[in-house]
């Protein structure tokens, strides 16, 4: 489904989370940066820029979501104030905070899910459960109870996100 009829309008940047607590603007939601949308600006220009730039500051090798979890706070509180919003599991799901339910999601993502040999079995079943469940009429669609396979060779490897 296309994702982008649930970002906000309002919002300089839309992040996918790993956990989501109900509140899209809570900075204790857990960011992913598998999935975001930027809405091009001087100031979301800047802040990528800045993103970028700080993974100097911390440990060889950071991943940018680390870097981004961290400095977060300093988008959104500092001169550039950056409207940041985080989309719910519920629509932009994934492995870490699994939903299972067909009808409202708009993404997948392998997230928390470690090596890529899991991450592409479980995605494989994600893609045969969806061309099922698209193949259903309307009618069927609305009393089916498919769900997404369980992401079982990735929930053995999950790495849960603090």
């Amino acid at each position: 489904r296309n994702p982008f009829r649930h970002i906000s309008l309002y919002a300089d940047m839309a992040i996918s989370t790993d956990r989501f607590n109900g509140d899209a603007e809570d900075l204790t939601n857990a960011p992913n940066t598998g999935f975001y949308y930027v809405r091009s600006t001087n100031r979301t220009v800047e802040m990528l820029r800045r993103w970028r730039a700080a993974r100097s500051r911390f440990r060889p090798k950071a991943h940018d979501q680390e870097v981004f979890e961290a400095i977060k706070g300093e988008f959104v509180g500092g001169e550039l104030q950056i409207k940041l919003v985080f989309l719910d599991t519920a629509l932009f799901d994934g492995f870490c905070e699994y939903h299972g339910e067909m009808d409202r999601v708009c993404t997948m993502h392998a997230n928390c899910c470690l090596r890529l040999v899991t991450k592409l079995h479980d995605l494989r079943n994600v893609v045969a459960d969806w061309k099922r469940y698209s193949s259903l009429t309307p009618p069927e669609k609305m009393s089916s109870k498919l769900r997404w396979t369980y992401p079982a060779k990735c929930a053995a490897t999950m790495k849960i996100p603090a």
